[in-house]
Parts: structure tokens; C-alpha cells; sequence
């Protein structure tokens, strides 16, 4: 086993080394002779044998890996996240990764209720431990996430005039559509994020509450507390993180499509100068009298005889006005009072559909009116009704209607 004290101090030594191994390890993987060039430029008065032996160090303390079948090498994994946690150079990682211990922690939930209902603490217990080691794994990759973007947007802003925008903004769109979009999605109230957060922070409640009563599992109380604490607080800090992202990742987005746009159209109208010749292209979009070649230059004989005709022949657009709609008929209609309405009902001694009488008793009424006087009535005190066991189709006013209607629940009275 190798001691952690010699790691460490060869990280310190050459630690200038590891940072560029960081940035070489993002593009692809190096040689050997790549980790003695990088060692002997940053440590000058080293012999060639010393650099050897420097190098060969990296291999023996296993913080660099040679690859399989190759002479290649690459950084050890634990000790590339190590890094690039202090150097805030992580890279962007997947949806599906918060995706995948999301659904485990519903998973967790599910098992930590059975125990719970068992009453065995030991699994309750590991549960816990697993499942508070799940929400610490989701909020560090919401952190990671982050950095990761806000070094994205750094170099997507810095003036690298060799760079096309589209090449320096590449990595913004692809962060935007493989990152951002798919974890608005996942934290959606109807999204999976959401849902199990709401579903595990409900059950840690109930569980609580059980113990509180109860008195089982008692010392497993402040663990669950605990718990539910860190669960509620990777919600929050998901939530922040995500809209932080998004704005950062926003405003470049919009730019580059603004860009692409005015890139697009000026190609598309240089093109046109190149096929018809430039007063072809731009002469449609010059006005026929108010453009500033023709305000301070004299216009030929042909072109003030055209213009002059012009004005002589100008007729104005007729407009024809809309004819008065009269709605003296509308006006002078008059709204039945709701108790004369009552009142006549109940004068009937048999009212077989109230639907149907009401649209023969008030032809001139809008539709809206002998809804709401149906409404009324079928939920009046003074009328005993009942709904019929048979639908009826009604006409009221060009609107067809089809329910059931109301009727009287007796033969003869009301």
C-alpha cells in the first residue's frame, strides 16, 4: 500500500506540473516524455537523470496510469477530481447523473419505511447513512456543475480573435442543451426531482411524527432530523444552482442566435449584390421619392414627368363605413324577475321538463339568461324537482344543449 504522505508530498512538489496535466487531461491522454518536458520546464536546474526519476516517481505513487495495451498515460482518477476540486476545473456532468440517485433515493425511501415498520433500527440506521450519502453526492454535483459552467461562459467571453464566436460559443450551447434544458425539466413540480423530494421529505414527516408518539426508535430521531434537514436543502440549493446556470448561460445564448441571424441575412444579401449587381438588389428597398440619392441630385425629364402624373391621377381610398346595426330589439327586451319566474312554476301542477318549459315560456331570452334562471330554479326551496333518468337535446338561440333535465318529483304537485 502506498503511504498518503508520500502522495501528497510529491503534489506539492509538483504540484505547477499537475495543473498542466489537469488541462492536457481534458483534451486526451500524454506520453511520458510529455510529464519529463513538463517537469524539466518548470524545474530548470534539474539534470536529465533527475527528471527521469521525478517522472518515474508519478508512475510509482500511482498518480499517473499508464493505459491499457498503450504507452500512453493519463492522471488517476481520485487524484484528477482531486484536482480539479482545488483548481474549480470540473467538468460538466449529465442530467442523468442527479437523475440516477434521485430515483435511488426513492428507491432508499421505500426500504427505510419498511424498516421503519419492522422496528429494526440497524437497518434504519444504514438506510439513513446511504441515503444522506446520495443527497451529499446530488449537491456536490450541483456545485461541480456550476463551476463548470461559470469557467464555460470565462473562456466563452475572453477575446480569442482566432476563434469563430460559433467555435468559442459551441461549448455555452452545448452546456445550455444537454445541462440546463434537461435539468429544468427534471426539477419541474411535475418532474421526477420534485416529486421524490415532496414524496421522502412526506415520509421522514410521518416517520417523525410516529416516534414523537410512539416513542420507538427514539434514538434514531436526531438521524432522521438530520436528514430531512439535508434533503430540504438539496432542493433549495438545486433550485439556486439551476437558475444561476441559466442565467449565466442566457445572455450568451441569446447573443450567438443574434449574431447567426445578422450573420445569416448579410450573407444571403451579399449574395444577391453578387448575382444582380448592387442597384438591382438595394433598389426595392430604396423609396421611390424620399431617397437621399434623389434629395440632392437633379432627377431626369422622364422621372419628374412620372412623378407629376402620378400626383395628377391620385385619387384617395374610398372607405365605406359599416351600416347601423339596430338593437332596438335587444334594448327594449326585458329580463323576467327571478321570483315572477318562481312564482309561475309553481302555479303549474305538473312541469315535465323545467329545461324545455323555460325556453318555451321565454323565446326572447339569450341563452346565458335561461341558464341562469334554470340554475335558479332547480335549486330553489319552493320547487320539488328531480333530475330525469333520460337526456334531452334543446336548441336555445342557434346553441345545443344536452342534459338531463329537471322535472316535477310528484304527478301532480310541485
Amino acid at each position: 500500500m502506498i503511504a498518503p504522505r508520500k502522495i501528497i508530498r510529491c503534489l506539492d512538489e509538483h504540484w505547477t506540473v499537475i495543473e498542466q496535466l489537469v488541462e492536457r487531461s481534458a483534451s486526451g491522454n500524454f506520453s511520458f516524455q510529455d510529464v519529463q518536458h513538463l517537469i524539466l520546464r518548470h524545474n530548470n536546474g534539474m539534470s536529465s537523470e533527475q527528471v527521469f526519476r521525478e517522472a518515474q516517481r508519478f508512475l510509482q505513487l500511482e498518480i499517473l496510469i499508464p493505459l491499457a495495451k498503450s504507452s500512453q498515460l493519463e492522471l488517476n482518477r481520485s487524484v484528477l477530481e482531486f484536482a480539479q476540486q482545488l483548481m474549480q476545473e470540473q467538468q460538466l456532468g449529465l442530467a442523468t447523473d442527479i437523475e440516477s440517485r434521485i430515483l435511488e433515493l426513492r428507491r432508499l425511501s421505500e426500504r427505510m419505511q419498511e424498516a421503519a415498520q419492522s422496528r429494526d433500527s440497524s437497518e434504519l440506521r444504514r438506510f439513513s447513512r446511504v441515503m444522506d450519502e446520495r443527497i451529499r453526492e446530488v449537491l456536490k454535483h450541483f456545485g461541480q456543475n456550476e463551476s463548470a459552467i461559470l469557467s464555460l461562459v470565462e473562456r466563452a467571453k475572453a477575446d480569442e480573435g482566432k476563434l469563430s464566436l460559433a467555435r468559442r460559443y459551441a461549448a455555452v450551447m452545448d452546456a445550455f442543451d444537454d445541462y440546463i434544458d434537461p435539468v429544468l425539466a427534471l426539477v419541474d413540480i411535475n418532474g421526477p426531482f420534485q416529486k421524490t423530494v415532496s414524496d421522502v421529505e412526506a415520509m421522514l414527516s410521518e416517520l417523525l411524527q410516529v416516534i414523537e408518539v410512539t416513542g420507538t426508535l427514539n434514538t434514531e430521531k436526531e438521524t432522521l432530523i438530520q436528514l430531512r434537514t439535508r434533503l430540504i436543502e438539496m432542493n433549495q440549493v438545486g433550485r439556486e444552482s439551476l437558475s444561476r446556470c441559466a442565467d449565466l448561460l442566457m445572455p450568451l445564448r441569446d447573443e450567438l442566435r443574434r449574431n447567426t441571424l445578422l450573420s445569416r441575412n448579410a450573407s444571403f444579401l451579399l449574395g444577391q449584390m453578387r448575382k444582380k449587381g448592387i442597384d438591382l438588389t438595394l433598389e426595392p428597398l430604396v423609396p421611390a421619392i424620399s431617397s437621399d440619392s434623389q434629395r440632392f441630385s437633379l432627377g431626369s425629364a422622364n422621372q419628374i414627368t412620372s412623378y407629376m402624373a402620378e400626383l395628377c391621377q391620385y385619387e384617395h381610398d374610398a372607405y365605406q363605413l359599416p351600416e347601423e346595426i339596430l338593437s332596438n330589439h335587444s334594448m327594449l327586451m326585458q329580463v323576467p324577475e327571478l321570483k315572477d319566474v318562481v312564482h309561475k312554476a309553481k302555479a303549474l301542477k305538473k312541469l315535465p321538463d323545467l329545461s324545455r318549459w323555460l325556453a318555451d315560456s321565454y323565446p326572447e331570452l339569450p341563452v346565458d339568461e335561461l341558464l341562469f334562471l334554470y340554475q335558479e330554479l332547480s335549486r330553489s326551496d319552493e320547487l320539488t324537482l328531480q333530475h330525469s333518468e333520460h337526456n334531452t337535446e334543446l336548441t336555445l338561440n342557434g346553441y345545443k344543449l344536452t342534459l338531463h333535465p329537471f322535472q316535477s318529483s310528484e304527478a301532480g304537485t310541485l
